[in-house]
């Protein structure tokens, strides 16, 4: 394996033991955190991007998934800059909150009425406390991902300081599976304020389950949320629920909103959004003026080019490549590729042990692809930026990959 010099990322790797009381963001350091890979990046163009060492990466966390056109866009940060000529905050609303909230609502099916926040935590709090409002009932029924609020962290080992009062009002379903849903509806019938899920997290919809999940809200009068934090403009600009035909009666939106700018949104069907005069939802930020300007730019792109098609077909140029290497390296017994092509992922099995911890093998893996210019933790993000010369590049860097990882599986058996 190539050896890497990390010593200034290895520097502010022990710094930061000292003074940040674990990662900002969870998922930024799960696989990095050791000082063998990467620590700090310094910079990112496009597709790329460059450590604290100089070392340059192809890059498919991209942000965790929230720049969706690359890093260092220049419409987006034209409009960054633009606005900061005119200012941050403002003591009234400013056009730009109006203007982007119109756009919203010409495109998404769910959207009559818009909240603005900063991240995807933000908008979801406030989905499942407005259809508790407007409800009256108490019990939320999850499915998928949802951030570090109480009623979803409290069914997770993260759990740590949310009471347990908490934890007995929340229940997570099974995508896929309609049966697991209709048991809590029937179970805490009539308390059941929302059904909250992500209509697309790592497969497709079977036997018009998403139909399926809509009419059992509807017949319960349950509000139906879909969180699109994730999926919302990387499918479809206008969201999963326009791809997919479904229209729910809350939608969340952030990461691809503003190209890697703090701004996220709660959309929804006026009679239920009005209601907001009667919680307390704000925030200082809301209204900021710079994530705004980004987020007016990005949805202004995506109306001039089809980046979800692009993410897809660049994706699928990726996805089916990596496949096919696999298999002339022999390698399909222990790693595997799954998902959608515009957001896929990497696993390791053992095809022959099914008590396999894939731990040391996804390690090694991290080490090895950022040794040879990759900065991935197992998944791949497609941005409009992995253009078809970045997944060429992507690619050929494989074939000089993986007949090592087959060598490091081979020592392994044979130990």
């Amino acid at each position: 394996m190539k050896t890497m010099d990390l010593q200034l990322n290895n520097e502010y790797w022990l710094r930061s033991k000292k003074c940040l009381a674990s990662p900002s963001t969870f998922s930024k350091l799960q696989l990095f955190d050791n000082g063998e890979t990467p620590f700090c990046l310094a910079k990112g163009e496009g597709a790329y991007t460059w450590d604290v060492d100089g070392h340059k990466y192809i890059d498919y966390i991209i942000g965790l998934g929230c720049m969706t056109l690359g890093h260092n866009h220049p419409k987006v940060n034209k409009a960054v800059s633009d606005q900061l000529k005119n200012g941050i905050a403002f003591s009234l609303p400013t056009p730009l909150e109006i203007e982007v909230a119109e756009m919203l609502i010409e495109r998404i099916p769910s959207a009559e009425m818009v909240r603005f926040g900063k991240n995807g935590n933000d908008v979801t709090s406030a989905a499942v406390r407005i259809s508790r409002h407007v409800t009256g009932r108490d019990h939320v029924l999850f499915c998928g991902y949802h951030g570090w609020q109480d009623w979803y962290i409290s069914q997770t080992s993260k759990n740590g300081g949310i009471p347990s009062c908490v934890k007995e009002l929340s229940h997570r379903f099974v995508y896929n599976d309609i049966d697991s849903l209709n048991n809590f509806v029937h179970q805490y019938k009539d308390n059941v304020a929302c059904v909250i899920m992500e209509p697309l997290s790592k497969e497709w919809p079977v036997d018009h389950f998403l139909e399926k999940v809509q009419e059992v809200a509807r017949k319960n009068k349950i509000v139906l949320i879909f969180d699109e934090v994730v999926s919302g403009f990387r499918f479809h600009k206008a969201g999963v629920q326009a791809l997919l035909k479904v229209t729910p009666d809350l939608s969340c939106f952030s990461k691809a909103m503003a190209n890697g700018m703090p701004l996220s949104a709660l959309v929804g069907k006026a009679e239920i959004m009005a209601r907001f005069n009667e919680v307390f939802y704000s925030l200082t930020n809301a209204g900021e003026t710079l994530s705004l300007a980004a987020g007016k730019a990005v949805l202004q792109f995506y109306d001039e080019v089809d980046v979800p098609g692009q993410l897809a077909k660049c994706g699928k140029k990726l996805k089916t490549g990596l496949e096919q290497l696999l298999r002339k390296y022999e390698l399909t017994r222990r790693m595997t590729v799954s998902g959608f092509d515009c957001r896929f992922g990497i696993g390791f099995q053992d095809k022959d042990n099914p008590q396999y911890d894939p731990t040391p093998d996804s390690l090694y893996w991290t080490k090895l692809m950022t040794a040879h210019g990759i900065l991935t933790g197992g998944g791949y993000m497609i941005s409009y930026a992995h253009t078809d010369q970045v997944i060429e590049e992507t690619l050929r860097k494989y074939d000089e990959i993986l007949p090592e990882v087959k060598r490091y599986f081979d020592r392994k058996r044979s130990n």
